[in-house]
């Protein structure tokens, strides 16, 4: 990497001093510690077993480095506040969050932090409340951080691109060397979810970082300011790097044996064992990766190394941070429940012909029968269900009850807000867990004129509305819909 004008200078004047005083040391290693995107996001809904993230597990990823590295600083790209414009109806549960999430961070010691244009959705004012270290230009002892065109001269400098993640980052890798910069820290996807990966792009004219958002991983780097720093820092890979080549290769080896398997089957023999003598190549290649230890940091020259920290169910959780999110959770049900009665049930009702949510119990105006008396069989084998224990889930949540937290309920109740479904958090009854209506449509018409007006085969794009890759990071249609299925409901009919 290109040698900078600070750093020339700070070598040829051994780190300057004041005259008389004796010089500080420069130091061996610097680490740093990024997050970036998080959009107000305090842990994930917990519908899956696996799902990343969650602040208090965030903080002791934090604090284990930091026992590791006692310097670590702190830092992150922007957008940590909110995940867009805010909605009026959870715009009271969204400062809250936001709050939290603020007063997280300080407990993790954040050092500095970009200002993004999430973090801008409720105004100037709510942002300078929250005492966050907001800044487009800062100095951390060695490490020099800020907005690219704007980071102070320092022995390590780091600049945040917030326009896009890596994929807006990487066109001012150049300009960015110009500049005397040494990493760039990538922010701001758009949506959130967009590209979510942790990324480093090492080969670039200055390394590219970018982390995964809502607080799923924080990002590592390690730097060693020794040797000669003129010559510029060495990037190393890091076990993130060698860990992504080693399940590239195993991920193709799958590939070549799934094809070579195919061929075989087929009858074309020569074609299976070239595809298995590939096969074999690459496994062998993942073999020797795992085998070889990562290179070591040069003693004449300065480094760095880029590793990601998954922020995994694995990881026990900050007891303080946990507090905070208990605290959030409370004030966000008091909120939404008191809006939800004073603004009473502001469900529509259907429009002429259309039909509405009955719910499984009682049969709607016109109807001889409800959903269970008609399906009995169908009924008692929902009964056996996840579904039927949706709303429960909610109630009895670890985190504390979350049956009125706007964001999880919708997918826990029958008819979110639709004609006859339930309307609010504060008007549920009868509505409760994931009913027959609401995989085959509102009944209503169904009841009155049967056999007709339902889905009677609901296709995966219903699944889909609930089971999106962030919620249901398991789901697979033909695994789920087995759980599902039963005696009167599909399976031998």
């Amino acid at each position: 990497m290109a040698h900078r004008t600070t750093l020339l200078a700070l070598a040829a004047l051994g780190l300057a001093h004041p005259a008389g005083a004796a010089p500080r040391p420069r130091p061996r290693t610097l680490t740093i510690l990024y997050v970036a995107d998080l959009g107000g996001t305090l842990e994930p809904c917990g519908c899956s077993l696996d799902q990343r993230g969650g602040l208090p597990r965030l903080a002791t990823a934090v604090a284990r480095v930091r026992r590791e590295a006692p310097g670590a600083v702190l830092v992150a790209g922007g957008d940590l506040l909110f995940e867009g414009p805010l909605d009026p109806e959870r715009r009271d549960a969204d400062l809250v969050k936001a709050r939290a999430v603020a007063e997280a961070l300080r407990a993790m010691k954040l050092a500095a932090t970009v200002e993004g244009e999430r973090d801008l959705e409720a105004g100037e004012p709510f942002l300078r409340r929250l005492k966050l270290p907001f800044t487009s230009s800062r100095r951390l002892g060695d490490l020099g951080f800020g907005l690219l065109g704007k980071v102070p001269a320092a022995p390590f400098r780091v600049a945040v691109v917030h326009e896009r993640g890596t994929r807006g980052a990487l066109p001012h890798a150049d300009e960015a060397r110009a500049e005397g910069v040494d990493l760039i820290l990538a922010s701001h996807r758009d949506p959130l979810n967009d590209d979510d990966v942790d990324r480093a792009i090492l080969d670039a004219p200055v390394p590219v970082v970018q982390v995964r958002g809502r607080g799923q991983s924080i990002a590592r780097i390690d730097v060693r300011l020794v040797g000669d720093l003129r010559r510029g820092f060495a990037v190393l890979q890091g076990p993130a790097q060698r860990a992504e080549e080693i399940d590239l290769a195993e991920e193709r080896a799958r590939d070549y044996r799934r094809r070579g398997s195919a061929a075989e089957a087929g009858g074309r023999e020569e074609l299976a064992r070239a595809l298995s003598a590939k096969a074999t190549e690459l496994e062998e290649r993942a073999r020797a990766l795992r085998a070889v230890p990562l290179p070591a940091p040069p003693e004449d020259r300065p480094s760095l190394t880029v590793s990601f920290i998954p922020v995994g169910s694995d990881l026990p959780e900050d007891p303080a941070v946990r507090r905070v999110l208990a605290r959030a959770y409370g004030e966000m049900a008091r909120l939404n429940l008191a809006a939800a009665r004073a603004r009473g049930r502001p469900c529509p009702d259907p429009a002429r012909d259309q039909p509405a949510y009955i719910g499984v119990e009682r049969a709607p105006l016109g109807g001889n029968s409800a959903c269970k008396e008609c399906h009995p069989a169908a009924f008692a084998q929902w009964r056996t269900t996840p579904h039927a224990r949706a709303y429960a889930t909610l109630v009895h949540s670890p985190s504390g009850p979350r049956q009125y937290d706007l964001e999880c309920v919708g997918c826990h109740v029958t008819g979110w807000q639709a004609p006859g479904g339930a309307c609010s958090v504060a008007a549920v009854e009868g509505r409760e867990d994931v009913q027959c209506e609401s995989c085959h449509g509102p009944a209503s018409l169904h009841a009155v004129d049967p056999p007709g007006h339902i889905r009677r085969d609901p296709g995966e794009e219903v699944c889909r509305t609930c089971h999106t890759p962030e919620h249901s990071t398991a789901f697979e249609m033909s695994a789920y819909r087995k759980r599902i299925l039963g005696p009167g409901h599909g399976a031998g009919d």
